[in-house]
């Protein structure tokens, strides 16, 4: 009987049952959409942080990029140093072993068959410890030097050819999402990156102020020995002219401190949805226990027990709140879908979707919170529902 009933005042209410879903919808698709955004920053920091591979990164003490930039993001980064860095840096105590990588781009131009501007990656298949690994699980073998590798956020290539700055290329692999620039950059051996860079006139304004590519470097990766302290090898490498560097763990902390501002913007819109919606649903449940105190009487003069209102109230209260928070769970789902674009368009921050587990855990998580959001906002109503006088209610006007 009270499914039949909550279904029939649903119909008989059109206007102030959306209202009231909308409510609901729009709370829970900010709190979707808030955690699953910090969740997903945090698991693409970590993911970037672990697939370094490396215990300090390096870059030009005059660029304009930091290292966090450099390793998060995929914005094309044309910043260069002289290799003859290498030799200093093998100098370091701590320095077990280090890596070059030479940085180039595509460009939206006819050069190019790609859609945007990615990041291109030389690496040194003699010295590389990371795109190495990465290999491992992408192509199982070294590239070829007309073969390239992309990440994950690189679309696919008709045919699995693709043409960099005026040359065809085979794609040998497509990388999982991983975290970090990896998934907006394409890998290419470092002296096929550095032909390619040097010979395109669209990058010509690059080598008349850095010099010749052939001697080169944008970053460098460094592994130090087994006991030692990255963050002091990390200071000893600052001191070599011309370079900044950062440990991994630092890279990390630092975008968790960056997180932290946004945890407390979500923590302060949980409070102010939580007052929003029990406030708006208060008031909602207790206006339409008012339009319907005629009707309620009735039941209760049937013979429908106070205890039986009372649950109508709650049933009625608690299937509206589920089906609002699904919507709001869905939206707030396509609405972090929509901010992963901007944020990889921006280049803000990195960003991976997090699992089908987490994803799951957040949406029961929220449900659950706006059930019990909902069942406080229709405690007291359902609660005076229940206490109606039949014979009062039925003498104050028509039975609507």
């Amino acid at each position: 009987m009270f499914a039949k009933l909550i279904w029939r005042n649903a119909k008989r209410r059109p206007w102030q049952q959306g209202l009231t879903l909308f409510v609901v919808a729009a709370c829970a698709a900010a709190l979707t959409a808030g955690i699953l955004l910090v969740w997903g920053i945090e698991k693409a920091g970590q993911s970037a942080v672990d697939n370094l591979g490396a215990d300090v990164m390096a870059i030009p003490a005059d660029a304009h990029f930091e290292p966090g930039q450099v390793l998060f993001t995929g914005a094309p980064a044309n910043i260069y140093m002289n290799s003859e860095v290498l030799k200093e840096i093998e100098k370091v105590s701590g320095v077990e072993a280090l890596s070059a990588q030479f940085f180039s781009q595509t460009l939206n131009q006819s050069c190019c068959s790609l859609p945007e501007e990615y990041r291109l990656v030389g690496y040194d298949p003699q010295t590389d410890f990371l795109v190495r690994k990465l290999l491992t699980k992408g192509v199982g073998r070294d590239l070829k030097d007309t073969e390239v590798i992309v990440g994950g956020n690189v679309p696919a290539f008709l045919g699995d050819r693709v043409v960099i700055l005026a040359e065809p290329f085979d794609v040998a692999g497509y990388l999982e999402p991983l975290g970090g620039s990896i998934d907006d950059t394409i890998f290419v051996p470092i002296e096929t990156a550095r032909r390619l860079a040097g010979a395109s006139p669209f990058l010509q304004e690059y080598w008349q102020e850095a010099g010749n590519p052939e001697e080169l470097v944008s970053s460098v990766l460094i592994k130090t020995k087994e006991g030692a302290d990255a963050n002091q090898v990390a200071k000893d490498i600052d001191r070599i002219r011309g370079i900044k560097s950062v440990t991994a763990g630092k890279l990390f902390s630092d975008l968790q401190e960056e997180l932290w501002v946004i945890k407390d913007i979500l923590r302060l819109m949980v409070v102010i949805i939580c007052g929003i919606t029990i406030a708006s649903l208060a008031s909602r449940y207790s206006s339409l226990v008012m339009e319907r105190q005629q009707e309620l009487a009735l039941l209760r003069a049937l013979g429908t027990e106070k205890r039986g209102l009372f649950m109508l109230v709650m049933l009625e209260t608690l299937c509206s709140g589920l089906v609002a928070a699904v919507i709001g769970c869905l939206a707030g789902y396509g609405l972090v879908l929509y901010l992963a674009k901007v944020l990889s368009s921006h280049s803000s921050f990195p960003f991976m979707l997090p699992g089908a587990a987490q994803l799951s855990i957040a949406c029961l998580g929220i449900s659950a919170f706006i059930l019990v959001i909902c069942c406080l906002a229709a405690f007291w109503p359902a609660r005076n529902s229940s206490r109606l006088d039949p014979v009062i209610a039925l003498t104050e006007g028509e039975l609507k």
